[in-house]
């Protein structure tokens, strides 16, 4: 009995220390929570415990997937943290910590998908995990060399996991999945401009890389939604949104290091390519409106160029 109560008094002593050194308080915005217990504290155990806990008292899919969600941007509060401190050892395990959760967010939303209750739940998702991506982004730049492998590997955890949410919106509200995929691809093609400003070869690839992922989900999306007959709205929005896309891609062409350009040429090849397939899906109906037929690549690309693009974009088909 007496061992019973010491097993009893000591798990609710780990779940109070972890409550009072690892805050996990909402972060609102692209803010983070506290970080609290970091990874290289010799308390960190408590924290790692503490967040098991917390998984294992939240009750349903959609508790576990918002807990988790907690937890993972917490991670990454640490990873910035270690960063910031130059601490390689701490980022790496911070990152790997936010694999994991983000492990269990993929599991239970498609538990919530199969339970019928995915909806809301999804756009949550997909919302947390374009934040979480562009949070990553900026911690690329700072992170400790040795460590960047695994922040690179967090970035590609945040796609996947938009990726799997959108996929899991788009049955009800293929719009919404849109917006959220368009504004996701507005702020790779922003940090690329920001990055050709300081002539980051490696930076612009890469963020260019993770735009042509986007554009691919957003054909994906476009895919699912003529298939239950939702995808006028949806087209619209791709259509409308190539001339923001491209006029970014022409500037980001124009300042990027040549290393950078073939990269930036396939990106912009994608969008015209999408482009095309929502022209083509609202011309069927009778709904182009006042949507371009021909993609709006700007005049400041040259013509040798252009013919790059739409060769590359008819190798896309």
């Amino acid at each position: 009995m007496k061992l019973k109560n010491l097993g009893i008094t000591f798990i609710s002593s780990l779940m109070i220390i972890s409550l009072l050194l690892g805050g996990t308080a909402h972060a609102l915005g692209d803010e983070l929570p506290s970080p609290g217990i970091t990874p290289d504290s010799p308390f960190y155990f408590f924290d790692i415990l503490g967040k098991r806990l917390g998984l294992l008292f939240a009750f349903g899919a959609e508790a576990k997937i918002k807990k988790a969600l907690e937890y993972a941007e917490e991670r990454i509060a640490e990873a910035q943290t270690m960063a910031a401190q130059n601490k390689s050892k701490g980022v790496k395990r911070a990152a790997r910590g936010y694999d994991r959760f983000m492990a269990v967010v993929t599991e239970k939303v498609d538990e919530a998908r199969k339970a019928g209750i995915s909806d809301n739940i999804s756009e949550t998702v997909a919302l947390a995990t374009s934040k979480h991506l562009s949070i990553l982004e900026r911690t690329s730049d700072t992170v400790p060399e040795e460590a960047k492998e695994v922040i690179a590997q967090a970035k590609e955890t945040s796609i996947k996991g938009l990726g799997d949410a959108l996929r899991t919106l788009v049955a009800k509200g293929p719009q919404r999945a849109t917006e959220i995929n368009l504004a996701t691809i507005k702020g790779r093609l922003d940090r690329a401009k920001a990055k050709a400003d300081e002539n980051n070869i490696e930076a612009i690839k890469d963020t260019i890389d993770d735009a042509a992922k986007l554009f691919r989900f957003g054909e994906e999306i476009s895919e699912i939604a003529r298939g239950i007959g939702k995808d006028t709205t949806v087209e619209q929005l791709v259509a409308r949104a190539t001339s923001v896309h491209l006029e970014v891609l022409s500037i980001v062409y124009e300042k990027a290091p040549e290393q950078a350009k073939p990269a930036v040429e396939r990106a912009m090849a994608a969008s015209v390519r999408g482009h095309e397939r929502a022209v083509e899906a609202l011309k069927k109906k009778g709904a182009l409106g006042e949507v371009p037929e021909k993609a709006p690549i700007p005049e400041r690309v040259p013509g040798k160029v252009k013919e790059r693009i739409l060769t590359n974009r008819s190798a896309l088909e």
